[in-house]
């Protein structure tokens, strides 16, 4: 019977060192097998047993300190163990390969003449994966041999595919953290603007499908976008892929948010899968003339206000999703910005992420905390406390992405 298993290594600059993942048919009579026992005739007879099954790689070790150098040496993929031997007991052998985590998943029949239910309660818990009785059942053992070795490697495979994608889906999450803006981006928009601009983003998962950027538009004026594909994961992530190629290479729209969206919602369109789409709200800043304007693709209504006043209100969240259909047409929304105005953009996750009471917060409940926040915080920066009341609602980490920023002229 042949099984699937992983065999060889990987080539390339991104998977050397790593093991390869193409799936090989592995015979489990290829396995090593180790017969421990102090008799040779026992010894003996198991493996002849063993190999008129098709077994070809067996080994045998005399008594228990052999079995148990034999073990370190060779690492067999199963163990077929005496219990009762001269010098180290079998339950000793047990103990001591038991207490390296590197045999942790070795199966390891054991073979005794002991009918004793709590002695063989003592095998077990001293590591014992199955007992078989003497005197030995040859084709009973044939049959457990098999079913422990493919039991083995079935896990072997599991157990190297899930280090392979944590693997993999964390080498991608670093590509992903280094789409957003990086640090001295920021601060660089932060000192030519004379603006405080932070942000928070926490997928739900190992990847995103939310993502956000700034970038100067001209000497008085930058544009902002937040944006959140359907699902999240491996799907979403790669949309977000997809989404910073096409902003890379599109030229900002100095006056028109709208019209800047309407040309990205045309070239994504050809490159997002069909039934896929994401809300996006593209937002331009000038602070000469203490403009807000913005456009918004069915993305949450921007939080605007002024904290001197204690002002706090929503926008319009307008507009289809980009995705759905080419030749979208959107609405530019312009407000004008108290000199000490600020701009919460989010995910839909702050509003939609329900607290211990199956509540969420919706746009309203978000006013409020918002309009809290700004009334209690004493922090020229108030989205940390803003965002420590909003995960505090709930024991239950969202399952959904969250992604907010907060711009204070």
């Amino acid at each position: 019977m042949e099984i699937i298993t992983n065999a060889g290594s990987s080539h390339g600059s991104v998977g050397e060192n790593q093991d390869d993942v193409s799936v090989k048919l592995v015979d489990v009579k290829t396995c090593h097998i180790l017969v421990v026992d102090d008799e040779m005739l026992i010894r003996e007879l198991i493996k002849a047993q063993l190999s008129s099954a098709g077994f070809v790689s067996i080994d045998v070790a005399e008594d228990g300190l052999a079995g148990i150098q034999r073990i370190k040496d060779t690492r067999p993929d199963l163990v077929i163990l005496d219990i009762q031997m001269p010098g180290m007991t079998g339950i000793e052998v047990l103990k001591q390969i038991r207490a390296d985590p590197v045999f942790d998943d070795m199966p390891i029949i054991v073979e005794t003449g002991h009918d004793d239910k709590a002695f063989r309660n003592e095998v077990l818990h001293a590591g014992a994966t199955d007992i078989i009785s003497k005197p030995i059942d040859f084709k009973l053992l044939r049959l457990r041999v098999r079913t422990h070795l493919e039991h083995r490697l079935l896990f072997t495979n599991l157990k190297s595919y899930q280090q392979r994608v944590e693997h993999e889906l964390e080498a991608a999450r670093s590509m992903q953290l280094q789409l957003l803006p990086r640090e001295h981006d920021i601060l660089a928009v932060e000192e030519k603007y004379g603006i405080k601009l932070d942000w928070h983003y926490k997928p739900s998962s190992e990847l995103s499908g939310d993502c956000w950027g700034v970038h100067p538009i001209s000497d008085t004026s930058f544009g902002i976008f937040i944006v959140d594909f359907t699902g999240h994961g491996v799907g979403a992530a790669v949309n977000t892929f997809r989404f910073h190629t096409v902003v890379k290479d599109l030229e900002p729209d100095a006056e028109n948010p709208a019209r800047y969206l309407e040309k990205l919602n045309d070239q994504l369109i050809d490159l997002i899968p069909r039934g896929q789409f994401a809300t996006v709200n593209y937002s331009i800043i000038n602070v000469e003339k203490n403009t807000l304007t913005y456009a918004s693709a069915g993305h949450t209504a921007p939080v605007m206000g002024a904290a001197s006043i204690n002002e706090v209100f929503l926008g319009i969240p307008d507009g289809l999703p980009i995705g759905i259909k080419k030749s979208i047409e959107f609405q530019d929304h312009e407000i004008a910005l108290n000199p000490d105005g600020f701009l919460l953009l989010y995910s839909d996750a702050l509003i939609e992420t329900p607290d211990d009471n199956a509540t969420p917060l919706e746009d309203d409940g978000l006013v409020k905390l918002v309009h809290k926040t700004l009334s209690q915080s004493s922090e020229k920066r108030p989205l940390e406390d803003l965002l420590n009341s909003f995960y505090a609602r709930s024991e239950i980490p969202p399952n959904d992405d969250v992604t907010a920023i907060w711009i204070q002229r």
